[in-house]
């Protein structure tokens, strides 16, 4: 199936002028749109899920893709209804649903190299160790690192793998972006380049290419769909033969305290892990939940109460 990602802006308003919250019983009403802030990754599949519930339903939400340490931060201070994060936080009051998942991508603009990475050698290049594309094998080319700047779930969970030594984990004169899609155009822009990312930044890229990195098992393998699927089903314990940087990505909410606004996210939530707002998840490039996974967002939904 051809896969399609839609460009993404500084903000994901799917609110139309003059539009208003409507409760599940059509009442309608005053009620202001529900707000979110977070994660860069599931951004353009919220844009979709948002847009048709608005058009069907006229339930108004808002997300901004600011990053996941941000969006947190917005919820903490009662500035958003919902944060979208890509790592889990500890926060015992909050429900943490997963609604999405896919893989970060050690990505790279040489069309004439075939990358495979083990850990060590990824940790090189981003500590300039490494500099050059023919040290790994490859054409000569020099190596231009490109990390994220932001308080970012992907440079999270890219560290959790890479495990560094204490003192600093890229270059200082790395060129620093603050999301998926600016790290998508970097990348494109630069010969050389090298960062990572979602890999559902990577859909329609020409020149870009996803690194292989080494499993557990010393196997080398790339993030096409079957491994993403092979980690996912035993998430969060690591499947050894796997893509080794395989996450979900969560909706971070209050149990309670949104009043009205709780039966509102509780709809949108729905749609998004139902058969249809899980197939539009595939069509973007996004991994499919597996079952357990599925069910246990289901579950959560359901503990969204005023």
């Amino acid at each position: 199936m051809q896969r399609s990602l839609p460009v993404v802006v500084g903000a994901v308003a799917v609110v139309l002028a003059g539009c208003q919250g409507k409760l599940i019983s059509g009442a309608e009403t005053a009620l202001p749109p529900v707000l979110g802030a977070g994660a860069t990754f599931p951004s353009p599949l919220y844009q979709r899920w948002w847009s048709r519930l608005l058009v069907r339903e006229e339930l108004a939400l808002v997300y901004r893709p600011v990053g996941s340490g941000d969006g947190v931060r917005q919820l903490r201070a009662g500035l958003v209804d919902f944060a979208g994060t890509d790592r889990l936080i500890d926060q015992s009051d909050w429900l943490q649903i997963p609604m999405t998942a896919g893989a970060i991508a050690v990505a790279y603009n040489h069309p004439d190299c075939d990358l495979q990475l083990t850990r060590l050698q990824v940790r090189q290049v981003l500590l300039g160790q490494i500099r050059n594309f023919q040290q790994l094998g490859c054409s000569p080319l020099p190596i231009r690192p490109v990390v994220r700047g932001d308080d970012s779930g992907t440079t999270a969970n890219l560290l959790r793998f890479l495990q560094p030594p204490a003192g600093g984990w890229h270059l200082p004169q790395a060129r620093a972006v603050d999301s998926n899609e600016a790290m998508a155009t970097a990348l494109a822009q630069q010969p050389g380049a090298l960062g990572y990312l979602d890999s559902v930044y990577l859909v329609g890229r020409q020149g870009l290419r996803a690194a292989a990195l080494e499993t557990a098992t010393g196997q080398f393998r790339r993030p096409d769909r079957a491994s993403v699927q092979m980690a996912l089903q035993q998430w969060p314990q690591r499947h050894g033969d796997a893509y080794p940087l395989v996450t979900p990505s969560w909706i971070a909410v209050s149990r309670t305290g949104l009043g009205p606004k709780a039966a509102v996210l509780r709809q949108a939530l729905r749609y998004g892990l139902s058969p249809e707002g899980q197939q539009e998840a595939a069509v973007l490039g996004y991994e499919e939940l597996p079952p357990a996974l599925l069910h246990q967002a289901q579950q959560l939904t359901e503990k969204i109460q005023p």
